[in-house]
């Protein structure tokens, strides 16, 4: 639908095996009609194209001093409604890397980690989008529409499911399945938010990696081990208003997350900061401070210590983290920021 009852879009398939159609208006209007079942429906046909699904993705996204973002570097069916996400995710990860580097900020080989973060994602969603298509035909197969195209025949089979017989009761409990196939395709939230970069832009913490406790692709598993994605979590603020984790981070700068045993991480910042010339916003987090941790949720979701912290880039994926305080944290985070900077330690 592309306006409410009037205006609609119509994907329709033809056998690949044969050349492709020529759809003229009078084809398209002949397929509508045969789509909804009434061939007495008045019919304007505003456009049409003809397109293939596609497999494609790059194995690296720079040439020297070409960078490829979006659909330059993957392209897919539309299935899990991929391709506008992951772009834009591709010119996140890549925008503050440029700018700190024009600015002198950073080092250029802090560019190199681009095409290590994002290559590896461009690849799944690529081979997700078309496994999305490939399931489908679990659909057709549960209604026993593998053999057939004839209309009557596919109704026929649609019909005898609700049947009270051991055959259509292995028919509702394979198209059961069939259709839960499905929830990868609209409910994949794994995919879309589940990245954990690896690459010199991200500083180990020297624990393993997290588990997976349920299906990865499927179910967005937040964490804040060094490389994902920072988790959202809603703190309250002085004024009695509420904000998310993710409106402290983000904004072109870093930001360094603590609570009040953590203060003296907080300071350190402000020497890093000064002492690189970038800016990174720290917060501490606690009863009676700025942002407070009303219902502990972020105490859950940090996986740090009270007196650690998360330090967390200007594209919301985690830095590094320290569990603890450190004997000296304005040289730890100094050394931390240099490496994620590919500045001189």
């Amino acid at each position: 639908m592309v306006r409410p009852w009037n205006e609609w879009l119509i994907v329709w398939g033809y056998d690949i095996a044969q050349p492709p159609p020529d759809v003229d208006d009078e084809l398209a209007t002949r397929i509508v009609h045969q789509l909804v079942g009434d061939d007495t429906i008045p019919v304007t046909i505003r456009s049409t194209s003809l397109w293939g699904n596609n497999r494609m993705y790059a194995t690296s996204y720079r040439s020297g001093r070409v960078f490829c973002a979006g659909d330059a570097v993957h392209r897919h069916p539309p299935s899990n409604g991929l391709g506008s996400n992951t772009s834009i995710q591709d010119a996140y990860n890549l925008a503050w890397k440029l700018a700190y580097v024009l600015k002198g900020k950073a080092g250029a080989r802090l560019l190199d980690s681009y095409d290590a973060e994002r290559a590896p994602v461009g690849k799944q969603i690529v081979l997700r989008a078309n496994k999305s298509i490939e399931e489908f035909g679990a659909i057709l197969q549960a209604l026993g529409f593998d053999d057939t195209s004839d209309p009557e025949t596919m109704q026929a089979r649609i019909a005898d499911r609700v049947d009270n017989t051991p055959e259509a009761a292995r028919k509702r409990e394979a198209l059961r399945k069939a259709l839960e196939l499905k929830d990868y395709e609209f409910n994949a939230h794994g995919v879309e938010l589940g990245q954990r970069y690896a690459s010199a832009a991200v500083v180990p913490d020297g624990t393993p990696e997290p588990a997976y406790t349920r299906d990865p692709e499927l179910y967005y598993h937040p964490t804040t081990w060094p490389g994902a994605r920072l988790p959202h979590v809603w703190l309250g603020k002085r004024d009695g208003r509420t904000i998310s984790t993710h409106d402290l981070a983000g904004h072109g700068r870093f930001c360094l997350l603590t609570g009040i045993s953590g203060t003296a991480w907080a300071d350190a910042a402000a020497v890093v900061a000064d002492k690189l010339g970038i800016d990174v916003a720290a917060h501490v987090i606690g009863p009676a401070r700025e942002y407070q941790d009303l219902y502990e949720d972020w105490a859950r979701a940090r996986e740090v210590g009270e007196d650690g912290c998360v330090l967390v880039r200007p594209d919301m994926h985690v830095a590094w983290r320290a569990n603890g305080m450190a004997d000296d944290p304005a040289a730890e985070l100094l050394d931390v920021m240099s490496r994620v900077l590919a500045l001189p330690i």
